[in-house]
């Protein structure tokens, strides 16, 4: 489903495109990434260099459940917390020591406090690591998060609160590092416009192409801030992304590689 099934999928519409004579007009490039689910680290600079310069951006992520189109997606920022106590023998001079995972709990209940689903804000923990043995107060510990934000707006709003945070015990600290990694993508006036046209063009393949939105990031967020016309989930649809239980509805594969290859060829058509 993901992604293995669109890359199937833009094949088969190129290839179609090449036998039925019907290769679009406008230059078409397709870009392969291997690292979107590690961040997109090393492609991101590359996509954005050429998604600046088109006049469309098909992005093959799976569709929502019932071949919905993703017009909005959620920014992902990601952050690491790191306090600092004191280490000190937990029999012995327990009172002496500052234990930075106290601080650290301290800090997850002010985080999961800053979760908001009236404004489809989210903050979640991830991940906790710190101290060393039962008789030891520890020294360190460390939290990542990640929060999901709808708009820029939101997602500034939850980073400023985040590097705001400050130490709740007495000579503790709080370091915290990181930022966003792909920003919002909101369903823009350019998204909207090319939604209408990619439902057009889905009316005439007896396709009733609907929109929605998602919690999940991808590719198409980096683009987002450019301003650039964005077409996302064009991929399959299915079930259960990244579960053990993952599936991909095989009947689903003609109707979107038609979708894929009636886009690219009839887009710039009245």
């Amino acid at each position: 489903l993901d992604m293995k099934g669109s890359i199937t999928q833009t094949l088969f519409a190129l290839r179609g495109l090449r036998e039925q004579g019907c290769w679009p007009e406008w230059p078409v490039t397709l870009l392969l990434t291997s690292d979107e689910e590690i961040g997109s680290e090393c492609s991101r600079e590359l996509i954005e260099t050429l998604g600046a310069k088109a006049s469309l951006v098909l992005c093959m992520e799976p569709s929502l459940p019932n071949g919905e189109l993703k017009t909005s997606r959620k920014g992902v920022a990601v952050f690491t917390l790191t306090a600092r106590g004191r280490a000190s023998h937990a029999g012995i001079d327990h009172a002496n020591g500052v234990n930075a995972i106290e601080e650290i709990a301290h800090q997850v209940l002010l985080l999961q406090n800053l979760t908001d689903y009236e404004r489809g804000s989210t903050v979640n923990i991830g991940k906790i690591s710190g101290g060393t043995r039962s008789n030891v107060v520890p020294d360190q510990c460390q939290a990542t998060l990640e929060i999901r934000a709808e708009t820029p707006e939101e997602a500034d709003r939850l980073q400023v609160a985040i590097g705001s945070l400050q130490p709740i015990l007495k000579n503790s600290s709080v370091v915290v590092e990181g930022g966003v990694d792909r920003p919002p993508m909101p369903r823009t006036p350019e998204i909207a416009r090319a939604y209408r046209r990619a439902h057009a063009i889905g009316k005439e393949l007896g396709q009733d192409v609907g929109e929605g939105s998602t919690g999940g990031g991808s590719d198409a967020n980096i683009l987002a801030p450019l301003g650039v016309p964005i077409l996302d989930g064009l991929g399959p649809s299915g079930n259960g992304a990244h579960t053990p239980t993952e599936s991909l509805t095989v009947t689903s594969l003609p109707a979107r590689t038609a979708l894929l290859a009636g886009i690219l060829s009839e887009w710039a058509n009245p």
